[in-house]
This record gives C-alpha cells, structure tokens and sequence, in this order.
C-alpha cells in the first residue's frame, strides 16, 4: 500500500515551524543582547526609545516561545518557558523600580539562557 504524500506534511510543517521560531528566538535574543552588551539597567531605561526597542524585541521573543509546540518545548529544558509566558511587559500602574528591577533580571538572564539553549538546539536537534 503506498502511503498518500500528504502524510509526511505535519511533520514537515512542525520542523519549518519548529526552526522558524527558533530563528526568531535567536534573532532578537542576539540582538537584545548586543544592544546591551556592557550596559546597566539605565541603559534600557535612559529613553523612551530605548525602552520600546526592548520590549519589542522581548514580545516578539516571548511570541515565539508561546507558539513553539509543547513537544519541541521538551526538547529545550534550559529555557524556562513558564517565565515566557508571564513576562511583565507592561508595568500595571506605569513602570515601577519592582518592574524595572524584573525586567532587567530577565534580559540578563532568561534572554542568554534561551539564546544558548536554541543554539544548543538548533545544532544538535536530537539531543
């Protein structure tokens, strides 16, 4: 019995999907980092610009995490997925020294840990 070519097809798609998300997670992770690199927590907070560029690039990083399906979620134990989903990008009554204090906390560690482990991924897919 030969098997319908459309078959193959989820699997695929999952992969595209898979490597799509992981190339936006690098993406902006490497970009957040190098705008960063050496800076202070003033540094993402000395502009308004400077802020929304941040929380752009953490959006769209925290977009790809949710999106990234539960099975290949498991394949990446060192990004702390629970942290994606609850990122504070918005300060509930204007930005705080609490939320400022978060925010920079995860840029120095959740956006490092998640750009080594999807690199980690991305060149060893199966382990």
């Amino acid at each position: 019995m030969r098997s319908r070519p459309g078959r193959r097809r989820p699997a695929l798609g999952a992969a595209v999907l898979c490597g799509a998300l992981l190339g936006n997670l690098l993406d902006d992770g490497a970009s957040l980092l190098g705008e960063l690199s050496g800076g202070s927590p003033q540094s993402i907070f000395a502009s308004r610009g400077s802020l929304e560029r941040v929380l752009e690039r953490l959006a769209a990083m925290r977009d790809s995490a949710l999106a990234m399906p539960a099975e290949q979620r498991r394949a990446m134990p060192g990004i702390d997925w629970q942290a994606w989903e609850s990122l504070p990008l918005q300060a509930a009554s204007g930005p705080t020294r609490e939320w400022r204090e978060r925010l920079w906390r995860l840029v120095i560690e959740l956006v490092p840990a998640t750009v080594e482990e999807a690199r980690r991924h991305q060149a060893h897919p199966g382990g």
